[in-house]
């Protein structure tokens, strides 16, 4: 246990500087490309979003399973099922970047809309934390993506009554 400890300390330490570094253009790029992304899942849909914005080798999707979804056609088949209409927004708030100018990390938070209306309130919300490295072309993609729900957010409820009969005088 202790060098686990030790070892997730001494990661810690090497990341943290490289990170706190960060070239506030290559921050903005970053923050833009996270924008374009969620603008890209609004125009089209969640599974062009993601396929076009994750690296198509080594994008990874963490979603509470013990295997990370990878790659183009295992991000594809995650979202295959999502019901046309159904938007996912969300919004960087914000972002890291390394030293090296080719890396960095975006955060923000997201809410699901099943009625693509962002006017109504979301089905669900929570925060995200997305990865992200300068490819070969200079582009920036999606290496590591994670979502987590907000405990705290309680969709609000049909409301039954005014769908049950009415009663009988």
């Amino acid at each position: 246990m202790r060098g686990w400890m030790t070892g997730l300390l001494l990661a810690g330490a090497i990341t943290g500087p490289a990170l706190a570094q960060g070239n506030p253009d290559v921050i903005e790029a970053i923050l833009q490309a996270d924008r374009d992304f969620a603008a890209l899942a609004a125009e089209a849909d969640i599974e062009t979003a993601f396929a076009t914005w994750m690296d198509p080798r080594e994008g990874r999707l963490v979603r509470g399973t013990a295997t990370p979804l990878r790659g183009e056609a295992e991000i594809r088949a995650l979202f295959a099922g999502v019901p046309d209409g159904t938007l996912l927004h969300w919004e960087p708030l914000e972002g890291l970047a390394g030293s090296g100018d080719d890396f960095g990390v975006t955060w923000g938070v997201w809410e699901l809309h099943p009625d693509g209306d962002r006017t109504t309130p979301p089905a669900g919300r929570g925060t995200y934390v997305t990865v992200w490295q300068r490819n070969a072309d200079g582009n920036w993609r999606g290496v590591l993506d994670m979502g987590t729900d907000d405990p705290s957010y309680q969709p609000p409820q049909a409301d039954t009554d005014s769908q049950s009969a009415p009663e009988d005088d």
